[in-house]
């Protein structure tokens, strides 16, 4: 019960996040993500032109 009684403690001591705090990492979260799903896309195109074209 001593644990539980300082989980409870320690998560009152906690500072949670707003709404638009969590709105705006959300955002960058996803920016980031879509701009190396990108990244990754058109490297992975290109790699795959340059096998098809020598393996011509």
């Amino acid at each position: 019960m001593k644990f539980l009684a300082s989980v409870v403690a320690e998560m009152r001591k906690v500072t949670w996040p707003t709404f638009s705090e969590n709105v705006r990492d959300t955002s960058i979260v996803l920016m980031t993500s879509l701009f190396f799903a990108i990244l990754f896309g058109g490297a992975d195109w290109v790699f795959e032109q340059g096998v098809t074209w020598l393996s011509k």
